[in-house]
């Protein structure tokens, strides 16, 4: 990192303080020497299959809302299909510290005004990955549940590098 942007990264760390506004700080992964090892193919395979053992079928409460998010085999597939980098990959093996811990953005109705479908609610949390900068855009989608109940389900993430956002 050029001096500069580790003095702008050190500024705005003093000012908003160790935890950068988020509950508990940032979010830190790191390939381990076994992943490095692995194409970016099996890589995938790999840390989604930790996804499916460890969140599919869990619901993760998310601090700032206050809602549950649960991980479904549907959102853990839209991930698959939608990633395509290493750190994106690893990323997913953070997933229940990113449900819980990021901050809603802003809601959009679907639509395509499905009848199960309300809308789609967009989060975003600040993580490390590969000691890079991201952000994690974090996506669930609101069904009506029984008796009208409003439920929150993971639909995939991606992560933008922090000097693109403006």
């Amino acid at each position: 990192m050029n001096e500069i942007r580790q003095k702008k990264l050190d500024n705005l760390k003093k000012w908003l303080g160790d935890n950068w506004g988020y509950p508990e700080g940032q979010i830190s992964i790191n390939e381990t020497d076994n992943e490095k090892k692995l194409s970016d193919k099996e890589l995938k395979k790999v840390c989604l299959q930790y996804a499916k053992e460890n969140f599919q079928g869990h619901k993760f409460p998310n601090k700032n809302t206050g809602n549950d998010i649960s991980v479904s085999r549907d959102g853990l597939d839209e991930f698959e299909s939608k990633t395509k980098s290493r750190e994106q990959s690893i990323s997913i093996k953070k997933l229940d510290e990113l449900l819980q811990r990021s901050r809603k953005i802003t809601e959009k109705a679907d639509a395509e005004k499905r009848r199960d479908i309300k809308g789609f609610t967009y989060y975003e949390c600040p993580i490390e990955v590969n000691s890079m900068h991201y952000n994690a855009n974090v996506t669930t989608r609101e069904t009506t549940g029984e008796k009208g109940k409003i439920n929150s389900k993971y639909y995939g993430h991606h992560l933008k590098d922090r000097k693109e956002k403006k």
